[in-house]
């Protein structure tokens, strides 16, 4: 079947189409998804031949084997979805075809692991290698990772990084621990993952400030024609002075004198707690060490992480903070 640099693209979109079960598409409406991503993308769109080349090589054995519901129709005009609602592209193993153009981008990316601004790829690739068995025989299962595959709003992911890309504001359903569902008009700026949890930055319109989201408690996401609230923040400098992703308002840096015991230290220096630590040279027993932080709720969880391991030496409204979570905790016992 004819292909080109699209193709993929196509695919994805056509498996999004029929995975929709809250809509049926004809061949009019599968052309202008696709059509209208790929505008979006700044390339020209397809005409209904090479629409059904795709969906004629997406029926092979050389494609993905999908099934469609032949009898779905209104009137004479062919409906599109599949037989079977649980079934997607993407839990279909490679094809061969498949196979071949993610085995040339990895080779591709490989090329720039060595670079310091792509050091993630050093994970990225054998993560890629082994969770699509590109690996040789008997080598699966070498590497292992922690993730959460059952954590909700993980299928966000890729709507909102669409989003942050083409600057488009929405409307936000947001449920709160304990209570009831918010709604919140926002621009999108950036995602995080920190503790194997996924958050999102926008700005509020209901705050007029940046907040974030984590995206398990995001209810829906409704995109809006709204002009979008640009930002000027440096997201990759955003994080330098916290641990995690709470950055309280109108806070700054504090250097904070941390102690720690013998059994303890050498795994605090061989895993740096944040970019700015250093040892205390003033501390002959090289117990101790210093880091320049926005004190926030992250940085008490780890700290408390340690138990009797670690002792807040400075500042003193981190250490009574300390104090009163383990005197609250000691009540507990």
């Amino acid at each position: 079947m004819a292909t080109n640099k699209h193709a993929q693209i196509r695919y994805t979109i056509l498996d999004k189409c029929f995975s929709n079960f809250n809509r049926a598409y004809t061949y009019d409406d599968l052309l202008e998804e696709v059509n209208s991503y790929l505008f979006d993308l700044g390339t020209e769109g397809v005409q209904l031949r090479q629409l059904q080349y795709d969906i004629a090589h997406m029926k092979s054995d050389v494609g993905y084997n999908i099934e469609l519901d032949d009898d779905l129709k209104d009137g004479k005009k062919r409906l599109f979805r599949y037989s079977d609602k649980d079934f997607s592209i993407a839990d279909h193993p490679l094809n061969h075809e498949d196979t071949e153009q993610l085995e040339t981008t990895l080779a591709i990316l490989s090329r720039y692991k060595r670079r310091e601004e792509f050091n993630w790829l050093e994970e990225l690739i054998p993560r890629m290698e082994q969770a699509f068995n590109l690996v040789s025989q008997g080598d699966n299962g070498a590497i292992g990772y922690q993730e959460n595959l059952d954590l909700k709003g993980r299928e966000l992911i890729g709507t909102l990084f669409n989003l942050i890309i083409k600057r488009k504001k929405n409307k936000l359903i947001y449920k709160p621990y304990g209570k009831p569902e918010q709604e919140t008009i926002i621009s999108p700026y950036y995602l995080k993952q920190y503790n194997n949890r996924w958050f999102l930055f926008c700005y509020n319109e209901a705050y007029k400030s940046i907040s974030n989201y984590p995206l398990d408690r995001i209810v829906s996401i409704e995109e809006l024609a709204d002009s979008f609230e640009p930002s000027d923040i440096n997201w990759m400098d955003y994080f330098d002075d916290i641990i995690g992703v709470t950055k309280p308002e109108g806070s700054k840096p504090e250097t904070i004198k941390l102690r720690f015991s013998e059994g303890r230290i050498n795994y605090v220096l061989t895993k740096p707690l944040h970019g700015t630590q250093k040892v205390d040279k003033t501390d002959e027993s090289g117990l101790t060490i210093l880091m320049e932080v926005i004190p926030n709720p992250e940085l008490f969880q780890l700290l408390l992480s340690f138990g009797a391991d670690v002792e807040v030496v400075s500042p003193a409204e981190v250490r009574v903070e300390m104090i009163n979570k383990i005197a609250k905790m000691n009540e507990l016992y």
